[in-house]
């Protein structure tokens, strides 16, 4: 069993970072492998919308989105985590779902396998839409890569980095969801 995380957050050792590292912890810990992938840190382009890789099953850049797909192809579960800014994913995620079109063919569904378990983590400063948005997201992952989502883990009144750790319910509940997703 294999689980990759992806943190969206541009900010070291914020929120967001901590719930995805929380999530994976508790798959590791029911004997997962885990790898992880902070977006910020990682050279990835803006897809060009050429639909090269609708022709030929791939994307034509190469750049570090590569690991990724490797890493998805070969996992059973991925787990997404971006803080929201205005009202949306930041930048470093809606890049990545945004390339994640290369893993799919208009009119006949998904490159990956079907069935990978998907968890989706949020964190928030201000404002209340961040489930909602995770939601909407949710069905991009089930809908056109055949993703199973096991859960939304994320709250409000988020701001400073570290303050997640506080918050020992909503820690509690991604470290039992990183354990759920490696059970099935």
């Amino acid at each position: 069993m294999k689980v990759i995380g992806v943190i969206g957050s541009p900010r070291k050792g914020g929120n967001t970072e901590i719930l995805v590292e929380k999530i994976l912890s508790g798959a590791k810990e029911a004997g997962a492998e885990v790898e992880i992938f902070k977006l910020n840190e990682l050279n990835i382009h803006p897809c060009q919308g050429c639909n090269f890789c609708q022709e030929h099953g791939m994307c034509r850049q190469q750049d570090d989105m590569q690991k990724i797909y490797d890493a998805m192809y070969s996992s059973d579960a991925l787990v997404v985590g971006s803080p929201i800014y205005m009202s949306y994913v930041t930048a470093q995620t809606k890049i990545f779902l945004d390339r994640l079109y290369a893993l799919l063919k208009i009119g006949e569904g998904p490159r990956i396998p079907a069935g990978k378990r998907c968890v989706l983590v949020y964190t928030q400063g201000g404002g209340t839409d961040g489930q909602k948005v995770m939601e909407e997201l949710s069905m991009f992952f089930k809908d056109a890569l055949g993703m199973d989502i096991k859960a939304i883990i994320g709250a409000n009144n988020l701001n400073p980095i570290g303050a997640v750790n506080e918050r020992k319910d909503v820690l509690e509940r991604a470290f039992e969801v990183g354990k759920e997703i490696v059970k099935g």
